[in-house]
């Protein structure tokens, strides 16, 4: 007789009714309910903005402006909503965040929109680390949900930047996942229950 091991992730928070579960970890098959997402936005945003000290007017290398960005949750929750990411892929990205935060010199410095554009990598970095074969984001997808404010190219040179500053360290594993809910599980009000089934 086999065993094995199904990891779900499961909310504690009743208005979401969250229980998504996963054969591997990698395999969450359904997108974000809509009472989750308030509380991820709220907590991604949260993490962009804490990462790096932020300028608070454009400098002369940013192309984008302050008026052509709508707030950063708001800008997240575009986000998440257009591309039907699952929650793997949104946990995911929080802990390339995390990883990038460790691996940042204590001089950085970033620019208006740096929380924008860090969350835009390790967004598309998971998704691409997550997914099948042609199933992944894309630069040109994420230009498109996102209005044109960047261009491909754009995104291109953010996820370039990002793997830079990870140091490629993308492999995250089941126990990753755990670690990473029992520093903020609460917060999100998820956790990871783990299920031993005879096959």
């Amino acid at each position: 007789m086999n065993v094995l091991t199904t990891p779900m992730v499961c909310s504690r928070s009743p208005e979401a009714l969250l229980c998504k579960k996963y054969s591997s970890y990698a395999n969450f098959t359904s997108s974000i309910d809509r009472p989750f997402l308030s509380l991820l936005v709220a907590f991604t945003t949260s993490t962009a903005t804490s990462l790096i000290p932020c300028k608070t007017k454009r400098s002369t290398q940013t192309t984008v402006t302050a008026a052509q960005l709508p707030p950063l949750d708001e800008f997240i929750a575009i986000v998440f909503q257009r591309s039907q990411l699952t929650p793997c892929v949104c946990l995911v990205s929080l802990i390339y965040l995390q990883r990038l935060k460790m691996n940042l010199p204590s001089h950085a410095r970033g620019d208006v929109d740096t929380p924008y554009r860090l969350f835009l990598a390790a967004v598309l970095t998971a998704s691409k680390f997550m997914s099948e074969t042609g199933t992944c984001l894309t630069s040109q997808a994420i230009t498109e949900m996102t209005n044109h404010v960047y261009t491909p190219k754009d995104i291109n040179l953010m996820e370039r930047s990002f793997l830079g500053l990870i140091k490629y360290d993308l492999f995250v594993d089941v126990q990753g996942i755990k670690d990473y809910l029992a520093m903020h599980g609460k917060i999100l009000e998820m956790d990871l229950i783990e299920e031993v089934l005879d096959i």
